[in-house]
């Protein structure tokens, strides 16, 4: 039986590394398929095996900051990794970017271009750049173009419709799914393109609730902690401070955990213990109090 049954095996092994490894392993990220991002990616996956038709299905995941949207988009993209084919060619059946913060045609194109690591000079025409995104994208076979940031279309002003319809032409052209993920003003975005707007089904990433779902979070995230104890972070003395503290956005929750956990084990007190959660929260308060007092 392992000397640490409270964690997952893989997790234990890290017992017996250096402080500074535990630290490290402990700020590193990791999924965890809460129900929510559960729903949502068992959507996303049925888009990839959906059957080619004029008008492909896409989605929009919307969420206040911080709230798990990159995550989401990310293990959807390594739930479909890159696939060599017999013939040495290669299947991405998942290609993500991400939207310029201030966005235009040949800015996005050299986004898709980056991203599937072909060689192009940025300061190319438009239109020569989206030959390129349609030869590479049709090459390696992709079936959706995931977007995080989309609420930055917004940013692109009076060239909002312009990119817009550039995504919508790419889907077009290549019977191309997209799914986009952003805050509620992605939304709003999509209101410079009607046609675009009717394609696009939404899915949200609904801000926490303090409920048995939030509870489970925490009872499985402390399994991926390497603390010598158990801190039941689960319990009623527990998990309602760290609700509290950590706010409705699943980032913060996991900050402050993670930030709880690295001083337990710099501490060796090797649990999170209720006056941890405090102090990492005033720390954490600290912190953000010292950028705007600098700025």
């Amino acid at each position: 039986m392992s000397a640490y049954p409270h964690l997952l095996e893989k997790v234990a092994g890290y017992m017996e590394a250096s402080i500074p490894e535990r630290v490290e392993f402990t700020r590193s990220d990791r999924w965890i398929a809460y129900p929510v991002a559960k729903d949502v990616l068992d959507d996303l996956d049925q888009i990839i095996t959906y059957p080619t038709i004029q008008r492909p299905p896409c989605r929009l995941i919307v969420g206040r900051g911080d709230n798990g949207k990159t995550a989401v988009l990310r293990q959807f993209h390594s739930r479909h990794p890159i696939l060599l084919r017999e013939d040495g060619t290669t299947n991405a059946p998942v290609v993500i970017i991400g939207m310029p913060a201030t966005p235009d045609l040949s800015q996005l194109w050299s986004e898709i271009l980056e991203s599937c690591a072909v060689t192009h000079r940025r300061s190319d025409t438009a239109s020569s750049k989206y030959a390129q995104v349609l030869a590479i994208l049709r090459y390696l076979k992709a079936r959706v173009l995931a977007i995080d940031e989309f609420n930055n279309v917004v940013n692109a002003r009076k060239g909002a419709a312009d990119v817009l319809a550039g995504i919508r032409k790419l889907s077009n052209d290549l019977n191309l799914s997209i799914v986009a993920a952003g805050t509620e003003a992605a939304i709003n975005a999509l209101s410079f393109d009607a046609q675009m707007r009717s394609r696009f089904k939404p899915l949200a990433l609904a801000r926490w609730q303090y409920d048995r779902s939030y509870r489970g979070f925490l009872n499985t995230y402390e399994k991926l902690l390497p603390l010598a104890k158990p801190s039941e972070l689960a319990s009623e003395q527990l998990a309602p401070l760290i609700f509290k503290a950590g706010g409705v956005a699943i980032g913060g929750t996991v900050y402050l955990i993670k930030e709880a956990a690295v001083m337990a084990i710099r501490s060796g007190e090797e649990r999170i213990t209720a006056e941890i959660v405090l102090k990492a929260e005033e720390r954490l308060k600290q912190n953000y109090q010292g950028v705007v007092a600098a700025t």
